[in-house]
């Protein structure tokens, strides 16, 4: 007979059953969701899916933050765990399998400028005359919604960039270029999903210019700046357009290149490197790095310090200069690209630290690279420091295995944690480091890479376009057979997918 006094799940106080979840594992809080209602029910606590978000030991998206449910939280730890489960698994082991995993395809014909994952659920392919929309949660029947049609002209560039706000809410940014041969229109649009899962897009700024050319847009938790050149020259003067997104604010910033042509000029200029930015949600960083025969290479930095955000009731833009708060020229370094963009305030001197990927040469060996990713220190008024306030110093945190191939391509950053896209002979990879700028559980800089990384062949007809490590999703572009573009999904298998069926 079974004891009427023997202690069930079903009799603990939610408090008990909420420190018993915060010891196991997600698929285990799915099992007891199944015992019972009482135990259901108990599960749906946001605390509960927090507690797990904070204590999982696989790859997840940065969180939790307040804005987050308890739906959206459990489930991108359900997504997350399913990935670092297929992941586990590599190919060619005794593990993995022959099995079909799902994938979409999708054949045009025109001039293609760009093709994007946004928020998991959509796919966004522009085109010389229109950009379209294809709903990856739906059958494979359902053909694409044009969202854009140029009306000035002919598309020119296509910029669609994501990133994460401070309050831990995704959002996404089109920029796009079109006009005719004496003038161009740039707007900058904010990319929202709405009710129905329809993407709609969100007039921000609006500019005609008969010769400014988009190179780059950069997108931080605040703000979207947009780099490109006044005139078809390559070494025409650079300009940045800034926009605080969120607020509808545009920054107002001195010329760049007259500011770093200066330092160049001291040094001995014989090569330089196009400006790059680096956004936060405190700061806007600028960067030109530039060789010269006798000193090597250098790299001269800016830094403008964001204003406290104020929301404005009107849609018409404000407009605020900024002047630089740090500046910095530091030896042997050549910046490769923003790859990590993480900044933290150091309690103890209040200064900012933001990391950066860069290429390191030592000096004795300027032409030997060294590729490193480190941090930039903008210090404060701060007696005990090596350097004044207001310069930029950059301290190495360490090497990375595998540079990356494309600097450029999208890179997922949060709770010190980057991906990024690497090669290795004939393979693709998909790796992720994790970085501890404090050294808290050694007292000493922390590096971490993640063992299990993406790798798939990297055929010729085949290119990568984008990809997304949190939902697990690659976008390629291939033209074996006719031009088309391939999304796979790898939360949706069991084991990895082998060499032949990608």
């Amino acid at each position: 007979m079974s004891n009427p006094t023997a202690l069930s799940l079903d009799r603990l106080l939610l408090e008990v059953l909420h420190v018993i979840f915060y010891h196991i594992d997600i698929p285990d809080i799915l099992q007891v969701r199944r015992v019972s209602r009482y135990l259901n029910e108990a599960t749906r606590y946001r605390k509960v899916w927090a507690d797990a978000y904070r204590t999982a030991e696989f790859v997840r998206p940065p969180g939790p933050f307040p804005s987050q449910s308890m739906q959206d939280l459990e489930k991108a730890l359900i997504t997350s765990f399913r990935i670092h489960k297929k992941f586990g698994h590599r190919v060619g082991t005794a593990h993995a399998k022959r099995q079909t995993f799902q994938s979409r395809e999708f054949r045009y014909n025109g001039m293609l400028h760009d093709a994007r994952l946004v928020f998991g659920q959509f796919l966004v392919v522009a085109f010389q005359d229109e950009i379209r929309c294809y709903d990856l949660t739906l059958d494979e029947s359902s053909g694409a919604r044009i969202i854009y049609r140029p009306t000035h002209g002919i598309l020119r560039s296509f910029h669609c960039v994501s990133a994460i706000d401070v309050e831990g809410r995704p959002f996404t940014c089109v920029t796009l270029s079109e006009g005719t041969e004496e003038m161009w229109r740039i707007s900058v649009y904010l990319l929202n999903a709405g009710e129905q899962s329809e993407l709609t897009l969100d007039l921000l700024h609006q500019f005609e210019h008969s010769m400014f050319i988009v190179k780059a847009v950069d997108l931080g938790p605040r703000v979207i700046a947009i780099q490109g050149v006044v005139g078809q020259d390559f070494n025409a003067d650079w300009r940045l357009i800034v926009l605080d997104v969120h607020t509808r604010t545009q920054f107002i910033l001195p010329s760049f290149t007259l500011a770093s042509q200066t330092k160049m000029t001291e040094l001995g200029l014989d090569d330089c490197n196009k400006p790059m930015c680096i956004s936060t949600s405190t700061h806007l960083i600028l960067a030109n790095s530039f060789y010269s025969r006798a000193a090597g290479w250098h790299a001269f930095f800016q830094a403008f310090t964001l204003p406290t955000p104020h929301t404005h009731s009107h849609l018409t833009l404000a407009s605020t200069p900024l002047t630089p708060s740090h500046h910095g020229v530091i030896p042997d370094i050549q910046v490769g690209g923003t790859l990590l963009r993480d900044t933290v305030l150091d309690s103890s001197t209040q200064d900012a630290l933001i990391t950066i990927y860069v290429d390191m040469y030592e000096p004795s060996r300027p032409r030997t690279p060294l590729p490193r990713y480190g941090t930039l220190r903008l210090s404060t008024t701060h007696v005990a420091r090596d350097h004044e306030a207001g310069t930029i110093a950059f301290q190495p945190l360490g090497r990375l295995i595998h540079p990356p191939f494309y600097p450029h391509r999208p890179c997922f950053s949060g709770t010190s944690r980057v991906f990024y896209l690497t090669e290795k002979g004939s393979k693709w990879i998909i790796a992720a480091l994790e970085y501890d700028l404090f050294g808290r559980d050694s007292g000493a800089t922390k590096t971490t890479r993640y063992l299990h990384a993406l790798r798939f062949p990297n055929p010729f007809d085949q290119v990568i376009m984008d990809y997304d490590p949190y939902a697990g999703q690659i976008c390629l572009h291939t033209t074996a057979g006719g031009s088309a573009i391939k999304v796979f999904d790898f939360s949706q298998v069991d084991t990895w997918p082998t060499a032949d069926e990608i």
